[in-house]
């Protein structure tokens, strides 16, 4: 009896272990492959593919697990140096990006980190999210997550940023039913920490952009603010089209923030027809660096049809267009097969995006959950509104379309699917 009472023990020892995801080299391969007979380029950049594989096999042959894997791929993809090129988390695809196309809701944080050279910080809060409610804010310094850094508290999910580009990793948080996540974070550079405790929910952007809408009071004006947070969905442009409608109808004034991730041709034009059609006030629209794909698309036209003076800070210059292609081990490899220049024409918008005619210079740390860009976005309105700025007569000529370098934009496409 001893004796099985020992052998049961050492199974169950071991049977963790065993259960632990192994890497699949096979994978490295369908990447390489896909990427071989899909890139856009023919060329491929210029890059030797074959010698890129030969390079990074061995990496990949040494990987333990699954994630380990997908790094060293991603190290590989890195060598094209081309937007919309990455190999995503399952997790990443399926619960925070996939959704999104039709607006389903998963469990979430509510909150996305973003690594930065001094740590990291909170990158993106969803409105009326679980980590809003809580009291977590755009520009916290994340000190812990339950207890440990969080680069070793195993709950980040890479958000799926491009390797071959440059740009502050973001990452999503692993979100459990029935769990609380303890969030400590440092709100001024000052060493001061406070902890929240977060409790995940089902939500998603596209509720998030609905629960973005407010209305704005400030020196007897009403500005009407609204986050569309994607283009993935059409339910993005029907946000806005109701608001418009409903609680925007008495304002004076709109500010429409369009920082985030892209999505398809099809919303960009329904966002854009929809300013055109049913918005004959003054308006300003809130770029970034986190302003990717299609929303830069989006962001050349809204210039050339002077709808109203962008501000901010540059797109990402993130523009190919993309579809996806499940991995064997069911990772997620986002791929460009066209590039879009001909929603730009004349204009390349990769690798350099789109520039403000307003800049908000700096970033969000420790911005204690005030939005720099917001609130320049609200005084330039307001004196729009009150004929005391003079920046659409002057900086806004048609000379003024060029990025400031002397050079138009060229493009990035939103994705054929969607990015």
């Amino acid at each position: 009896m001893r004796r099985f009472a020992t052998i049961l023990w050492l199974i169950l020892l071991v049977l963790p272990v065993l259960a632990e995801e192994k890497a699949d080299v096979k994978v490295f391969d369908q990447a390489w492959e896909t990427v071989r007979d899909r890139f856009y380029d023919d060329n491929l950049h210029g890059v030797d593919w074959e010698g890129a594989h030969e390079d990074y096999l061995p990496l990949a042959k040494e990987a333990k697990t699954p994630e380990e894997l997908h790094s060293v791929i991603n190290m590989m993809l890195a060598e094209l140096a081309a937007s919309h090129l990455v190999l995503m988390e399952k997790e990443a695809y399926d619960v925070h990006m996939a959704p999104e196309f039709t607006g389903k809701k998963t469990m979430r944080a509510g909150f996305e980190a973003m690594e930065m050279e001094d740590g990291f910080f909170v990158g993106g809060v969803l409105e009326k999210g679980p980590a809003e409610k809580a009291g977590i804010r755009l520009g916290d310094r994340i000190v812990e997550i339950n207890g440990e850094s969080p680069a070793d508290c195993g709950l980040l999910v890479d958000a799926g940023g491009d390797p071959g580009i440059p740009g502050h990793p973001h990452y999503f948080i692993h979100a459990e039913e029935g769990e609380t996540i303890e969030v400590t974070v440092q709100r001024e550079d000052d060493g001061s920490e406070r902890t929240y405790r977060v409790k995940p929910a089902p939500c998603s952007m596209v509720q998030a952009s609905r629960d973005s809408i407010r209305v704005i009071e400030k020196d007897g004006v009403k500005l009407g603010y609204i986050h569309l947070w994607h283009y993935l969905s059409p339910s993005i442009a029907s946000a806005l089209s109701g608001a418009i409608r409903k609680e925007f109808k008495d304002c004076d004034g709109l500010v429409l923030d369009v920082r985030g991730r892209g999505g398809n041709v099809m919303v960009i034009y329904q966002v854009l027809g929809t300013i055109k059609r049913r918005w004959k006030k003054p308006v300003t629209c809130l770029i970034d660096e986190n302003s990717r794909s299609a929303k830069e698309i989006f962001a050349f036209q809204w210039r050339k049809d002077k709808l109203g003076p962008l501000v901010g800070r540059t797109t990402a210059g993130a523009v190919l267009g993309c579809t996806f292609e499940r991995m064997k081990d069911g990772s997620v490899l986002l791929i460009p097969v066209t590039d879009v220049g001909n929603l730009s024409p004349g204009v390349k918008l990769e690798g350099k995006g789109v520039s403000p005619d307003i800049e908000v210079p700096g970033d969000y740390r420790y911005c204690g959950g005030e939005d720099p860009v917001i609130e320049k976005g609200v005084e330039t309105l307001l004196e729009m509104i009150n004929g005391s700025w003079l920046g659409w007569a002057v900086e806004l000529r048609p000379a003024a379309w060029l990025d400031g370098r002397g050079e138009a934009w060229q493009d990035e496409a939103p994705h054929e699917e969607g990015a």
